[in-house]
């Protein structure tokens, strides 16, 4: 009996290897073959129970000086640095430094909205007024802007909120620069020696920075792959086209979008999410637990079957809970997906704009999710 069961126990593992054997030879198939019929660049890698079972990069990290991707190369991962920064949240508020449900204006002096609290900045419920089309025009574009414009223009033009905070959720960039001023305030240091020394220090990610800025061009990081756009036949720069030079006079914000890293740091990152290895569950959880308001969980009106935590967008597809986050920035497309219940990680990073990207990542999700 006992010889029969380890058999069963054997083929099932034979046979679950076999399955994930299959699905990676159809993924490979399909981005190799994507790939030949429309170039684009970016690093993959998908991991299984902490193992790498694909790993590839395509295209070029620089394409103007023929500078090819490898897997040491880091990116500009634009909002996936979001759960960074709420993650810096949870480990003061671990410390006793702050809680959830503190007002704003408590930690980030002259803060004009009384009612908004650090829960409604993570969970993007805070109202804030819309930043691109409401702030952004109005900046002054002759020079650097970043958190402590933004927050000067918010006191001096007392401008009205979207919503009562809590009630809708609509994605506000800027509520997660003011958490790194947050963050700042009750940890004393700057967000990126915070963000070092508590997150990418313990977890060994030696190709990742909180940065300070998103300007291309203060970026000193000899890893870094150059974001670009395909057009007239040929991959260009995308910060030196004209429609992008907004990544100039917007340069200097942090906490939202400023992080670099690489492929395989979001892996060492996924596996400490799963093993717990900074925070208790009971505390870290909570960034995977989608805002509620009035006994009802708030998701986007376009979007109904979204929910977000803190830092993560949290879907349901095929039947299985997905925690994601994207990160667009000119020359930039990224993805992170963690599936908990088949404990798997896709990542994929790309520095080039072209338009499979989307298709091409839903295929492959849709391949893992099987």
């Amino acid at each position: 009996m006992v010889n029969r069961l380890y058999g069963l126990i054997i083929v099932f593992i034979l046979w679950a290897c076999q399955v994930s054997a299959q699905n990676i030879d159809s993924i490979s198939y399909v981005i190799d073959s994507t790939y030949k019929q429309s170039p684009f660049y970016g690093n993959l890698l998908i991991t299984k129970n902490g193992k790498t079972i694909f790993e590839k990069s395509y295209g070029n990290a620089d394409a103007v000086n023929g500078v090819k991707l490898t897997s040491d190369n880091s990116f500009q991962v634009a909002s996936i640095s979001k759960q960074f920064t709420a993650y810096g949240i949870l480990l003061l508020h671990a410390k006793g430094a702050l809680n959830y449900d503190d007002k704003v204006s408590r930690y980030i002096p002259g803060f004009p909205y009384d009612n908004i609290t650090i829960r409604h900045l993570l969970t993007h419920t805070s109202g804030l007024p819309d930043f691109w089309d409401g702030i952004r025009p109005y900046l002054d574009t002759t020079k650097a802007n970043g958190n402590k414009e933004v927050l000067e223009y918010l006191i001096k033009h007392k401008m009205p909120l979207q919503f009562e905070p809590g009630s809708q959720l609509a994605y506000a960039d800027i509520g997660y620069d003011f958490l790194a001023n947050i963050i700042e305030n009750r940890s004393y240091v700057n967000y990126q020696e915070f963000m070092e020394q508590n997150i990418f220090k313990p977890l060994k990610m030696k190709n990742t920075y909180a940065y300070m800025v998103t300007d291309i061009r203060k970026i000193k990081n000899k890893h870094l792959a150059k974001g670009h756009v395909y057009q007239g036949g040929k991959f260009e720069y995308a910060h030196t086209q004209p429609k992008y030079n907004f990544v100039y006079y917007l340069g200097d914000f942090y906490g939202d979008g400023s992080v670099v890293t690489s492929a395989r740091d979001l892996a060492r990152w996924d596996r400490a999410l799963k093993n717990y290895t900074l925070l208790p569950a009971y505390i870290q959880d909570k960034a995977f637990k989608e805002n509620e308001y009035s006994g009802q969980i708030v998701r986007p009106k376009s979007s109904p079957e979204v929910g977000y935590g803190f830092g993560w967008f949290i879907k349901n597809i095929s039947g299985k809970r997905v925690y994601y986050h994207t990160g667009g920035h000119p020359g930039n497309v990224h993805v992170i997906y963690r599936i908990p219940e088949k404990d798997m990680a896709f990542i994929f990073l790309s520095n080039a704009e072209t338009p499979n990207l989307r298709g091409l990542r839903n295929r492959i999700l849709e391949l893992l999710l099987r």
